[in-house]
């Protein structure tokens, strides 16, 4: 591997034996080299083949930037991370949440701690992507001695959420509040007569989370059940209180997110309103 760029002493750019651009760390690895050398591959712990040009520059700086101990534990964190989702992670929770995790070590020892508001909301849609979060917190004091506030946690598990749903962090604490709301529609809407702990409720909040990403990507799905006028009837007509409270819902989207359901969102909304309630 010849060295094309020496970040720190811990990292540095390569080109492999195919030409190929690479992001190669372990400790010492850059440690008095220069460009044009060859990479000491016994000292190579871990190695980045990023296709994104983007995402390779954001990596870069990150690892510049950050103390080589907190991206060493982060990497196993990601690893640890992907082997417990069910669906591929975003290629940038190594950055998003290496950053995080120094600058919140940072502020832990300027004494600034920070409170989650969305904590609850986490617990209640995510907690799968908490505890997670909280697996995190435990590894950091283990490994780096610092013990961070438990509402990091749901930071960590907003990182996550993040790369689980191939959304930018910027729409995670929208997609958890509007997920929040909607479901306590329903509850208000039912008198509080849902059960929580059905398999129904479950299906349910998992269809609420693919709507809230597809909302905030701006995906549209073709209408494909609002086609039959067969269903249409039968869903306006015999699910007529369950069409009522997601037309509920659908004026709480567009009224706080100027985001419109189309008509087959309502009905699939009201088909899972109706298991949930009965």
């Amino acid at each position: 591997m010849k060295i094309i760029k020496v970040i720190n002493n811990n990292t540095v750019c390569v080109l492999d034996e195919n030409g190929r651009e690479q992001i190669v760390s372990g400790k010492g690895v850059g440690f008095g080299k220069k460009c044009g050398e060859a990479a000491d591959t016994d000292r190579i712990e871990k190695v980045y083949i990023i296709t994104d040009s983007v995402l390779r520059k954001k990596l870069i700086e990150c690892m510049a930037e950050i103390p080589y101990e907190y991206i060493k534990v982060t990497d196993d964190l990601v690893n640890y991370i992907s082997e417990r989702v069910n669906v591929p992670l975003n290629g940038s929770l190594i950055v998003t949440l290496s950053d995080h995790i120094a600058f919140a070590i940072e502020r832990k020892k300027q004494g600034m701690e920070f409170t989650n508001p969305l904590i609850d909301s986490i617990h209640d849609y995510f907690p799968d992507e908490l505890t997670l979060g909280r697996y995190c917190l435990g590894e950091i004091k283990e490994k780096l001695g610092v013990e961070l506030n438990g509402d990091e946690a749901g930071f960590i598990a907003m990182h996550i959420i993040n790369a689980r749903m191939g959304t930018n962090m910027g729409q995670v604490p929208n997609i958890t509040k509007m997920i929040n709301d909607c479901m306590e529609i329903a509850d208000t809407f039912y008198s509080g007569k849902i059960d929580k702990s059905s398999i129904a409720y479950d299906r349910f909040l998992v269809h609420m989370k693919f709507l809230a990403k597809r909302l905030f990507s701006s995906q549209e799905l073709p209408n494909v059940l609002s086609r039959d006028e067969d269903i249409l009837t039968l869903v306006k007509l015999k699910f007529k209180k369950h069409y009522k409270c997601a037309k509920c819902i659908q004026d709480y989207v567009m009224k706080n997110y100027a985001k419109m359901l189309t008509e087959d969102e309502l009905l699939t909304l009201a088909i899972h309103l109706r298991k949930i309630s009965e």
